[in-house]
């Protein structure tokens, strides 16, 4: 083992390794573990040390002509005097390598851990696709910070998305982070903590009776019968969207009036009371059965499937009801719990009706 002074007449002057030989090293006598290595291909600074365990470390500090003598110097004692406060540079390089990017980290470990606990993650993964990903995505986690966020949400606005849209990229953003930190994939903090969530102006539109009397009268003329059916439920028990086109014969009791949801928004079982005119409509329903179709609105189009969507014949009952373009499907859940309010129901009674676990969100 050789031991000299490194300086930059030394390093100058080496010769390459014996023939034969792939290296060899010159250990510094004067900062202990400061390594001078020579190869074929040229000169390499290192630092070796033991960490608390009492492993030997050796950590690059860089090529010689990419740093000089006396910066790989001054870079070998500040990382011992680290090392002697307990710093381990190798390993903290290694975590610092570990940090998935955002983009593997949502495809790889995100979405998966969100499919298991929702039903329904086609917003956060078209959010992540479309938006987020091609935006901040080919940055580690540990690389992104708040003016990423910051002209991420710019860049939705840009767009032309309403700031109920962008608070709900940013919503997902921030889960992302939260999970990361809770998972200890990379230190720090959460840069989408406080992400400028946007002001939102919430909507309350009710139906009246005669709008809603409009809107029956309007299915009637619809031709696709499910569509039409499907629609009426939903008006008569402000049960939501997918709540009724994913319903299954099986667990409809026309006999005690009950529709139960195996799998609700809240994560349990729900029970939808059906009143006389929702279980007609599912009577009338019942005759137009297809055999080896399980849902109670089935798909003419895909077979032993659900009614897939409501958007079209939704927009023609509106417009032949002369109802506002702008009315949600949503908002006839909204209209079911104001008329049961205007009817003098208990507040628990339209919160047991509409599904809620908690009287606050009634």
């Amino acid at each position: 083992m050789a031991k000299a002074t490194i300086t930059r007449v030394l390093m100058r002057d080496l010769p390459p390794p014996p023939e034969g030989t792939a290296k060899y090293q010159i250990f510094d006598d004067k900062v202990p573990g400061f390594i001078a290595e020579r190869r074929h291909t040229g000169s390499t600074f290192y630092l070796r040390y033991t960490d608390l365990r009492g492993r030997g470390r050796e950590v690059k500090l860089g090529r010689y002509g990419d740093v000089t003598v006396d910066q790989a110097r001054r870079q070998a004692e500040q990382l011992r005097a680290s090392v002697s406060l307990g710093v381990d540079p190798v390993a903290d390089k290694a975590r610092r390598r570990a940090v998935p990017l955002l983009s593997t980290f949502a495809t790889d470990r995100y979405l998966p851990y969100m499919r298991e606990r929702m039903r329904n993650v086609v917003n956060p993964e078209a959010q992540l696709r479309l938006q987020i990903i091609p935006h901040p995505g080919r940055k580690a986690l540990d690389e992104v910070n708040q003016d990423d966020v910051v002209s991420l949400r710019r860049k939705l606005l840009a767009e032309g998305l309403s700031n109920a849209t962008v608070n709900r990229h940013l919503a997902t953003l921030r889960s992302m982070f939260n999970l990361a930190l809770k998972w200890q994939l990379f230190d720090g903090r959460n840069s989408a903590a406080s992400p400028g969530m946007l002001p939102e102006q919430h909507r309350d539109r009710f139906l009246t009776a005669t709008e809603t009397r409009a809107l029956v009268k309007a299915l009637d003329a619809e031709q696709c019968r499910e569509a039409a059916s499907a629609l009426a439920l939903l008006i008569l028990t402000g049960a939501r969207k997918q709540e009724v086109l994913r319903a299954r014969w099986e667990f409809v009791d026309l006999d005690r009036g009950v529709l139960t949801v195996p799998l609700s928004k809240s994560g349990r079982p729900r029970h939808v009371p059906l009143s006389p005119a929702a279980v007609r409509v599912l009577e009338s329903q019942a005759r137009r059965k297809i055999q080896g179709n399980p849902f109670v609105f089935p798909s003419s189009i895909v077979e032993g499937q659900p009614l897939q969507g409501l958007r079209k014949p939704w927009e023609k009952a509106k417009k032949a009801a002369g109802l506002p373009m702008d009315l949600r499907i949503h908002d006839l859940r909204h209209s079911l719990a104001s008329a049961l309010a205007n009817a003098g129901t208990p507040m628990y009674e339209i919160g047991a009706v509409l599904g809620h676990r908690q009287l606050s969100t009634t």
